[in-house]
């Protein structure tokens, strides 16, 4: 509704600039025509008045000349209204053409505006935001009904709607992450996660979603910043195997393969001989040690 009425506004001021002469013209040549006329009947009649003092015709001539400006002044006020009540059709029509004009530029802006305009565009954003509901529902069977990539370029868009209105709800900032890491695009997940961590710190898993982001950057001070990180879980959760698994990584690119073997170590000790990743990880420990005593 606002977005209509400033089209009317906008408009409007459009007509005005456009269309103000219509209104203005005739009172802008009402002075000069008046002025023009009072001179004219003013000259005409002294005229008369010397010509008949001239023939004699007149005995007292400046009291002719005072009679004639008394006149005049009386006759004023009625040319003023005789030539005001002619006008008022002209002022009329002046009106009635700037009303047409104004509602013609109004039609041919709404035409060009359903035309070419954004509004399909923006009808589309509310319905995607509204949707938001339904992709949240939709990532629960992530496992089993995997979100095709369209599905997933709404969901981010609906969750930037969303977050526009709610900028501290964490949990929106987290998923958005999420979904920047299945379409690929690391600088959305990075800063999404990053948004999610500042509001909630303490949360483990934001903290490990923005470790396991900066652990995989090209810049030095990001490894650094995620393995504070990493740490911090860690502290908290002593058996998050996630983190373990990630410092261990990270020790092991680092060239500390005494670290990154006895991190493995810690982690063969949480998890049963059984567990699928048990062997992964003792292979990963076993070509740390051999790392560690090559270098030896």
């Amino acid at each position: 509704m606002i977005f209509w009425l400033m089209i009317g506004l906008f408009t409007f001021i459009i007509a005005l600039v456009c269309f103000s002469p219509l209104l203005v013209r005739e009172k802008m040549a009402l002075a000069p025509q008046r002025d023009a006329l009072n001179k004219s009947l003013y000259f005409q009649r002294l005229q008369e008045i010397e010509q008949d003092s001239t023939l004699g015709l007149l005995d007292n001539t400046e009291q002719a000349k005072i009679e004639l400006q008394r006149s005049l002044l009386d006759d004023i006020p009625v040319l003023n209204s005789e030539h005001t009540e002619k006008q008022k059709p002209k002022k009329a029509q002046g009106y009635i053409w700037f009303l047409s004009g104004f509602l013609s530029l109004l039609i041919v802006a709404s035409l060009i505006y359903f035309k070419v305009g954004a509004w399909q565009a923006e009808q589309q954003l509310q319905h995607i935001a509204g949707k938001l509901e339904h992709f949240q529902q939709r990532a629960q069977q992530e496992a089993t009904q995997p979100l095709t990539e369209q599905e997933l370029s709404q969901f981010a868009l609906s969750l930037r709607q969303h977050l526009q209105q709610y900028p501290q709800d964490a949990h929106s900032w987290w998923q958005l992450g999420q979904i920047g890491m299945n379409l690929n695009n690391p600088q959305l997940a990075l800063d999404s996660y990053q948004k999610a961590h500042q509001l909630m710190p303490n949360n483990v898993e934001y903290q490990l979603s923005y470790a396991r982001i900066l652990m995989f950057s090209d810049d030095p001070s990001d490894k650094s910043q995620g393995e504070n990180l990493l740490k911090q879980v860690i502290r908290q959760d002593h058996s998050n195997l996630d983190a373990l698994g990630l410092l261990a990584f990270h020790y092991f690119e680092k060239e500390n393969y005494k670290m990154a073997a006895s991190t493995w170590e810690i982690m063969l000790k949480l998890i049963a001989t059984d567990d699928p990743r048990y062997k992964l990880i003792e292979r990963s420990k076993n070509a740390a040690l051999a790392a560690e005593n090559k270098g030896d």
